[in-house]
């Protein structure tokens, strides 16, 4: 897990140049074929923990798809499935070379505290890295895994992308939002993909 939190603030501009470097997009579909044919293609997020590695959503992936591609700066890097836990909603894709650029730190989720600002970065409706603002509002257990309730805008395709506080410290993967609510977001505490 990655490690030397930080504790400095960064100003959301900042955040965004840095932490969103290990931020990409995530295509999935069942092969390369129906890959080119853009038959079946799921669009989701990926957040990169090391230069091999990165954390998603399993719902992103889907259950027949076997062919993703990261996207940054519209360069593709095939991917595979290295880990899945469909009931937790927690996946893990890794690229043979390590080309990634990863999160620096990880924060524990037991230090995290309602009323903290974070920020999201994803790639709704596949607008690549769109950056979001919020708080955290809850902190809670969804599906038996702690999860972070948060004001921070997460749409359409954000699933997979970041949760990140305001010292650029990944705290969680977006994951679901309550459909006609206002701001109930949720993302998987990130230390939740290493238990």
């Amino acid at each position: 897990m990655p490690g030397n939190v930080s504790v400095q603030n960064q100003e959301p501009s900042e955040l965004f140049e840095t932490a969103g470097k290990s931020v990409y997009v995530l295509l999935a579909a069942e092969s390369r074929e129906s890959f080119k044919a853009r038959k079946g293609v799921s669009q989701g997020s990926a957040v990169a923990i090391s230069r091999t590695h990165a954390l998603t959503n399993c719902h992103v992936i889907g259950k027949d798809r076997r062919w993703f591609i990261l996207v940054r700066k519209r360069k593709g890097i095939v991917a595979s499935l290295a880990h899945a836990d469909p009931a937790s909603d927690r996946c893990i894709v890794r690229v043979r070379r390590p080309v990634l650029i990863p999160v620096l730190a990880i924060r524990p989720d037991d230090s995290l505290k309602v009323g903290e600002r974070v920020y999201t970065i994803g790639s709704p409706r596949g607008l690549e890295n769109t950056l979001g603002e919020g708080l955290i509002s809850g902190l809670r257990k969804w599906k038996g895994v702690r999860v972070v309730q948060t004001t921070a805008p997460i749409s359409r395709g954000s699933s997979g992308g970041a949760l990140f506080d305001a010292r650029g410290n990944l705290v969680g993967i977006t994951t679901f939002l309550l459909r006609d609510t206002q701001n109930l977001n949720f993302a998987i505490a990130a230390e939740e993909y290493w238990r």
